[in-house]
């Protein structure tokens, strides 16, 4: 996923903002959808880096749609990377409320938490602020994680912490640790569209399915995303060859 963010902002000159627009508001459209049965109030825990950025503008858009929706964000504001910084502003324009001390302690099924800490550049840290937003989302049933759950090391699917977010949301692709470890820790797994076309996976890193698999092609995945930005995936294991393989649930 580092080159294919690499390939989308310096060849294709699709600027990180963009996809972190994108990355918000298919969360926003998917946070919204818990709501079709029972009034949820949203809380989205931000951390400092791209994903963070995700969640202020998923936050904006919520803000937008005259949804309850308030910001945690535990290392303060001063911690915000340039481009986070920015999708903070506008949040803050359009009224979000921002919270840098401890959020509220309401853990009922109101509530849902939208988990937008850490993405798929988690590497095992050990700070006290981590820690606490670890403790938090651990405590909450109703969590959304956005690209992968807080605390999960995307490639060989161990969570450091054993958050079991109702639903994540990952972008543009499957990352390998939410198949390995998907019904423990992931919840019901979707793919949003960012604007990420399948070729570079296709041409550029030579990912693809092979026989008996290869009628589920990433072709699945274009003509899907045409229909809805938002994608449930499926995922199946072959135990007898250890293969753990996905495709768009239809």
């Amino acid at each position: 996923m580092v080159e294919v963010d690499r390939i989308m902002v310096n060849e294709l000159q699709v600027p990180v903002e963009l996809m972190m627009e994108q990355a918000g508001l298919n969360l926003a459209r998917l946070a919204a959808r818990f709501r079709r049965f029972k009034p949820i109030e949203y809380l989205v825990v931000v951390g400092s880096g791209n994903n963070g950025g995700g969640g202020l503008a998923a936050a904006r858009r919520l803000q937008n749609w005259n949804l309850p929706v308030e910001v945690w964000l535990p290392k303060g504001e001063d911690a915000l990377r340039p481009t986070p910084m920015e999708q903070l502003d506008r949040a803050k324009e359009a009224g979000v409320t921002i919270n840098e001390g401890k959020p509220r302690a309401s853990k009922g099924p109101e509530v849902c938490v939208l988990d937008a800490y850490i993405g798929y550049g988690y590497s095992r840290r050990n700070d006290s602020v981590t820690n606490e937003v670890f403790r938090y989302l651990a405590e909450h049933s109703n969590v959304i994680s956005l690209d992968a759950p807080s605390g999960l090391d995307v490639t060989t699917g161990v969570s450091e912490i054993g958050l079991s977010p109702k639903a994540t949301l990952t972008l543009a692709f499957p990352k390998i640790g939410l198949l390995r470890a998907f019904e423990k820790t992931a919840g019901v797994l979707y793919v949003a569209d960012i604007g990420v076309p399948s070729s570079i996976y296709k041409e550029r890193l030579g990912i693809g399915w092979s026989s008996p698999f290869d009628l589920m092609s990433l072709s699945n995945l274009d003509r899907a995303f045409a229909e809805d930005a938002i994608q449930q995936v499926e995922i199946s294991y072959i135990e007898a060859e250890g293969i753990h393989f996905w495709d768009i649930k239809g």
